[in-house]
């Protein structure tokens, strides 16, 4: 299997992520000190200069909103890093990011099949073959999801309070599956209308799948209306899905196609 991974724009995002939650406590730290300014500065004493008597003045404003910004900030910035940065997950001794656990968990294809890592425009994960194209949304979170149908829920929970900072968050990933499958038709139909690649845009089969990466989730699977695996499982999935449907010339340029498309800094 090829890689195609766009290494700078994970690092990027990584290291964003990381200032925008420095960033974050820095306000909150602020926040806190402006709340201490009546013990420290009592409304009734002089000020020795303008910046105390404006801290003084409006000492809970800046409070209250250095709370809410640096939650926002510390928000943000989770979403990065739970998408970006390596971490240790639950009964593993390895440090790894999310597209190193999926591409690990791919391996033994051969070189028909391209995955595609942060290199695509509006397709984070994207693996090319036989099959045609398969879209994966990962969500990295541990916990009970339940599916049922094309509805997705996180059933409440005390640990939920108290790792809301730094949760990634659940959504809509059957949404956001039909949203991803879309951008990619629209941009094989660019290619084919650039004549860059060399098939009909339409007969690309694009099939998407949601992959759990944290070994600590509990899925409930209720009749989904797509596939939804563990990480551990997807190479079964993919292996027992749908046999090849595209004739090796075709597979070569909607390969050569991608490939020219995307943003590589790692192969």
């Amino acid at each position: 299997m090829k890689i195609y991974r766009n290494l700078a724009e994970i690092k990027r995002k990584e290291s964003l992520g990381r200032r925008i939650t420095l960033g974050g406590l820095a306000v909150l730290f602020v926040g806190l000190l402006a709340s201490f300014t009546p013990t420290w500065f009592p409304p009734d004493k002089p000020t020795a200069n303008t910046l105390i008597g404006f801290v003084q003045s409006y000492w809970a404003y800046i409070s209250f909103g250095s709370l809410a910004l640096g939650f926002l900030a510390s928000n943000v910035g989770s979403y990065y890093i739970n998408r970006f940065a390596p971490r240790r997950w639950p009964d593993s001794n390895r440090i790894a990011r999310p597209d190193e656990l999926l591409e690990n968990n791919l391996k033994g294809f051969d070189d028909k099949y391209g995955l595609f890592l942060w290199s695509l425009p509006n397709a984070p994960y994207l693996l090319v073959g036989p099959m045609g194209i398969q879209i994966f949304v990962v969500r990295g979170d541990k916990g009970q999801v339940k599916v049922s149908g094309d509805s997705w829920k996180e059933p409440f929970s005390i640990g939920r309070i108290f790792t809301s900072f730094t949760r990634e968050g659940l959504g809509n990933p059957g949404k956001e599956v039909e949203e991803t499958k879309q951008k990619v038709r629209e941009l094989l139909q660019a290619g084919e209308a650039s004549q860059k690649l060399g098939m009909k845009a339409g007969d690309v089969p694009i099939d998407g799948a949601v992959v759990f990466v944290n070994p600590s989730v509990n899925l409930q699977l209720d009749n989904p209306t797509l596939p939804v695996v563990p990480v551990a499982q997807l190479k079964k999935v993919i292996r027992t899905g749908k046999a090849q449907q595209l004739p090796n010339n075709d597979m070569r340029a909607l390969t050569d196609y991608l490939r020219d498309v995307s943003t590589v800094s790692e192969a």
